[in-house]
């Protein structure tokens, strides 16, 4: 059947679903009420020419309908809505759906209709408090008595009902009322004290969604399952190692073992986390970096990292606190920090002023000599609140005093990137590169800045070198390891790039992490 033949042209005989409606109609004629045929008559009359619903013409006839309404044979149920749902009527439903895409909707005659029974008895609404428990079972048995000849009504949920209120099965005493409001009384309380401590929780919202948590930071680390370094007394200096030879993910693994093996060496944690930003693994790096202050507050280089972490997972706040510590934990800077102010305890805007505020003195307390780790923190601020150029100018004052810094050039590579100049950010993150070639989040944003270029194949190789770098840790794990290290946003930004090239081939290799083939498939040398 064709669609205009369906819902197209006229809507007279040669539609289906209205001949399909003529035949409903027809065939259930002999048992229509007088209140139904009015209701026929209508829609017959409306559905001949499509138009919109006319509202007025339903109007006017419902006081006919009404009127024949109370003459009707259909047994009357009092102070009982048309469209109330009736569970214990037997047979079944009477509600037809109709087609929901044509303007005008034909309208079943039987939509809400009770089933006719052989009965006129009529339900009487009393006041509970004036009942006993013998009249209840009383009036009970009489119903039970009425119907018990109707083998439809026998066994429906209502008649189960009334026959164990007449078995006294259901009693309403006197006292019924006071009973229930004190069960009920008894009951909320035992619930209120059941989940007050959830109830607490929930009540104060505001903490949660500022806390680390909601942003999906680990509270505690969460260590690579089947690490064979474990069983390395030397993890510690390996991963030193590791880490010179641009081995990132080895290096990660190394000093996973480390921390594992001596849980209070600060430096293990240290490297730790700044070895998985590197990584590409900030929510790790920013555990493993709380974990290594936790246990020696003086190490002055984490908090920096840590502030740029945050500044990475779009948590400006904490970014803020951190260059706060560093301030206060610097025999330099010291000095400058109130002791009676309390940054934790401003908002975010003048938490913001009152950071800016204390590193503009501290590059003012020496003109003359450039501090690295205060312009920095400057780049990172600006960062956070999307002053780029001027985060750009902290950047490359700090790379002038410390030109072998791969952390300073891909800092300043990823703030060009975000103002809109990505050829310049494309050298800077070379440099990181020159200087670390196992530096995978420089790697990764190089694949970043060409896709901005529109370069999606040179985007696709430069991820696919970063997630073949991940892998090199892969001999580290037993044989039979299912371990998998890499990074997820490389995965799906490769996915993205392959879509934008039309290869969709390729992209299905994303999605089983066929990284075998996807060398194959772009040619890159292992």
């Amino acid at each position: 059947m064709s669609l205009n033949k369906l819902v197209g042209g006229d809507c007279g005989g040669n539609n289906s679903l209205v001949q399909l409606s003529n035949i409903v109609s027809r065939d259930a004629s002999h048992s229509m009420s007088q209140a139904d045929r009015f209701v026929n008559e209508f829609m017959a009359k409306n559905s001949e020419i499509p138009q919109t619903f006319n509202m007025t013409a339903l109007l006017n006839n419902i006081h006919d309908v009404e009127k024949v309404n109370k003459a009707s044979s259909v047994p009357k149920v009092n102070q009982l809505s048309s469209n109330v749902n009736f569970p214990w009527l037997p047979g079944p439903s009477a509600v037809i759906p109709g087609p929901s895409m044509m303007r005008t909707m034909p309208m079943q005659h039987n939509s809400l209709q009770l089933p006719q029974r052989n009965t006129n008895m009529q339900i009487q609404y009393i006041n509970e408090s004036e009942l006993k428990n013998t009249d209840v079972q009383s009036k009970a048995q009489e119903y039970v008595d009425s119907v018990n000849e109707d083998s439809e009504l026998a066994y429906n949920q209502f008649m189960s009902f009334m026959k164990r209120m007449s078995a006294g099965e259901l009693n309403i005493g006197e006292n019924h009322s006071e009973q229930s409001g004190l069960k009920k009384d008894t009951l909320v309380e035992e619930m209120a004290e059941k989940y007050k401590d959830e109830w607490e929780k929930l009540s104060d919202v505001n903490d949660y969604w500022e806390s680390e948590i909601a942003y999906g930071i680990p509270a505690e680390y969460m260590f690579t399952e089947g690490n064979a370094m474990l069983e390395n007394k030397n993890a510690l200096e390996l991963g030193k190692e590791r880490l010179k030879m641009g081995d990132v993910p080895g290096a990660v693994l190394c000093f996973e073992a480390a921390a594992q093996q001596q849980p209070d060496s600060a430096e293990a944690w240290f490297l730790l986390g700044t070895t998985q930003a590197e990584n590409e693994q900030d929510p790790l790096a920013i555990t493993a970096l709380k974990k290594s202050l936790s246990i020696d507050p003086r190490q002055l280089e984490a908090y920096i990292t840590l502030a740029a972490a945050y500044t990475n997972e779009n948590m400006p706040k904490f970014a803020y606190l951190e260059l706060s510590k560093w301030l206060r934990g610097s025999p330099k800077y010291s000095d400058l920090c109130p002791q009676d102010v309390k940054p934790e305890e401003m908002n975010l805007k003048q938490l913001e002023a009152y950071i800016m505020s204390q590193y503009l003195k501290a590059a003012q307390l020496n003109p003359t000599q450039i501090d690295p780790d205060v312009q920095s923190a400057m780049g990172v601020i600006f960062n956070a609140n999307q002053q780029y150029d001027k985060a750009v100018d902290c950047f490359k004052t700090a790379i002038m005093v410390t030109p072998d810094n791969a952390k300073l050039w891909n800092r300043l590579g990823a703030t060009l990137a975000n103002s809109d100049r990505s050829e310049e950010a494309v050298d800077a993150y070379q440099q990181a590169l020159n200087l670390e070639p196992g530096f995978i989040r420089a790697r990764y944003n190089v694949g970043i800045t060409c896709m901005n270029l529109k370069a999606h194949r040179e985007a696709a190789e430069h991820f696919l070198v970063a997630l073949n770098q991940q892998y090199k840790a892969r001999d580290i794990y037993p044989s039979n390891s299912s371990v998998d290290n890499s990074s997820s946003a490389i995965w799906t930004t490769l996915r993205m790039v392959c879509s934008y090239m039309g290869e969709h081939d390729a992209a299905k290799l994303v999605d089983e992490k066929n990284l075998i083939e996807l060398n194959k498939f772009f040619k890159i040398d292992v």
